[in-house]
């Protein structure tokens, strides 16, 4: 993220002035689609970020997360260290208004990590 490159970075000028812009080395993070016979609770949830911020991890160099999602979203993704910059983000286009989150990319690798053997994983990715 940075160049004008991500949509969050002018929302994040606009609606969090206070907050430092990105500077390199930070992603936003998409949305996960999964189908409907695999909603499984939110273990799954916890499955699917953990393959891909370590897979992140593995092949780039990302220190921070950023994304923007719905109210519910952004409490179900305080587990993976995520924290609230900004409420009530409205955009021309959608109905409803969303939050703008960042967390540390450590942090949510290891919070995701469900078990010793991801554990292990996240922490030899991480260097630790």
């Amino acid at each position: 993220m940075r160049g004008g490159l991500s949509s969050m970075e002018e929302l994040l000028r606009s609606r969090a002035p206070a907050w430092p812009l990105p500077a390199g080395k930070n992603w936003e993070f998409g949305r996960l689609v999964l189908d409907p016979r695999y909603r499984a609770g939110p273990e799954m949830l916890q499955k699917c970020v953990f393959l891909a911020v370590s897979h992140m991890v593995r092949h780039f160099d990302c220190h921070n997360a950023y994304a923007s999602c719905n109210n519910v979203l952004s409490r179900l993704y305080r587990r993976f260290g995520f924290s609230v910059i900004t409420t009530d983000v409205r955009v021309a286009g959608e109905e409803r208004p969303f939050n703008l989150i960042h967390a540390r990319t450590a942090e949510v690798l290891m919070a995701a990590a469900a078990n010793d053997q991801e554990r292990a994983i996240a922490h030899r990715l991480l260097g630790a």
